[in-house]
């Protein structure tokens, strides 16, 4: 699987990041969560993102049972626009994640200039915690959104991580057309941002089997760090792993060619 720094974070991930925002309506326990993000760890993914709103912190909890904390890299996110919410989330995402420390902190959802300015309060706290050593690395999410917030969060010094929707087709995405979005990435990218990618498959919304065609674009987008795909059971594990692997083998033999 292949490991890269994580923009200029400091951090290093694996390309494929396991999306654990569904793991609260597919398993029947906080166990059987964490035993899908083990075996997924296992296949080399050790990069998993959630967020407080999926309720599937306490998942990534039950896998760092009986683990090596610092094997694993967790990005979790909070809606919070005030210090108050943020400092609750930040309490809460420790406990439920039973952790000393969030590698990554983001915004959720950040959807305009004004949507950002209005969470300077959350980001005061994030601030505050990151010196208290709670939290490693600031960013943001924009979700489906693109266009002048990609600016805004582009241009402010505090965030490091960009969580944002790119595929193929550029479905869901709302602001600006894909090509527009792709030129944004490429400069948050060139300036050091941490990218992942999100939504690649358009939230399961095509047929089977072009499923595969729609992963492997994101593994081709050089702008992404790592591509975040929503993995709910053991298939998508291997299916992922495969196409990561497979990938990250181009990319190596590509490099000695040159």
């Amino acid at each position: 699987m292949e490991r890269l720094e994580y923009g200029k974070t400091g951090l290093e991930i694996s390309r494929l990041c396991f999306g654990a925002g569904h793991l609260n309506n597919v398993c029947a326990s906080y166990a059987e969560g964490g035993e899908l993000l083990r075996a997924a760890f296992d296949q080399g993914i050790p990069f998993w993102d959630t967020a407080e709103m999926y309720a599937s912190q306490p998942h990534l909890g039950a896998a760092l049972k009986g683990m090596e904390r610092s094997q694993v890299v967790i990005q979790t996110k909070t809606g919070a626009e005030d210090d108050a919410g943020a400092r609750k989330s930040i309490e809460r995402a420790l406990r439920e994640m039973e952790t000393d420390y969030i590698d990554v902190l983001l915004l959720h959802g950040v959807s305009s200039p004004e949507d950002l300015r209005s969470r300077e309060g959350a980001l005061s706290a994030f601030l505050d915690a990151k010196r208290e050593g709670l939290i490693r690395v600031i960013g943001c999410s924009t979700h489906i959104y693109t266009g002048p917030v990609m600016d805004a969060v582009i241009d402010h010094p505090e965030i490091q991580v960009i969580l944002a929707t790119a595929n193929k087709e550029g479905r869901m995405l709302e602001g600006g057309p894909l090509d527009r979005h792709l030129e944004y990435l490429q400069r948050a990218y060139d300036r050091g941002v941490g990218i992942s990618i999100m939504k690649v498959i358009a939230a399961g919304h095509i047929p089977e089997s072009e499923i595969e065609d729609w992963i492997r674009w994101g593994f081709e987008l050089e702008t992404a760090h790592a591509i975040n795909l929503g993995i709910s059971k053991h298939p998508q594990i291997a299916l992922n792993a495969r196409i990561a692997r497979e990938h990250a083998q181009r990319r190596s033999r590509l490099r000695k060619a040159a």
